[in-house]
């Protein structure tokens, strides 16, 4: 048995033919390391450069020690004195 991955398509929802205008037509094609975009009404294809995309820093991705090494600093819980609020 062949233990090669088989060809993934998804369609692209929204996507509009280069050549032939259609609207979702196209499908997405992985194989073989390769992305290729298709038209399934034209036949249309044109392949797709994988760039390994540099990652935004985002709030949820940043450097954990953003705080300039100063480490952890104690929290102080107040008294509010007289219990109102």
């Amino acid at each position: 048995m062949d233990d090669a991955r088989p060809n993934r398509r998804r369609f692209i929802a929204g996507a509009v033919c280069p050549e032939c205008r259609a609207v979702d037509r196209i499908v997405l094609e992985d194989a073989d390391d390769v992305r290729r975009r298709r038209c399934v009404a034209c036949g249309h294809t044109d392949e797709l450069v994988r760039e390994s995309a540099v990652e935004p820093s985002t709030r949820l991705t940043r450097r954990r020690d953003t705080d300039g090494g100063v480490g952890p600093s104690p929290v102080r819980i107040l008294d509010p004195g007289d219990g109102k609020h």
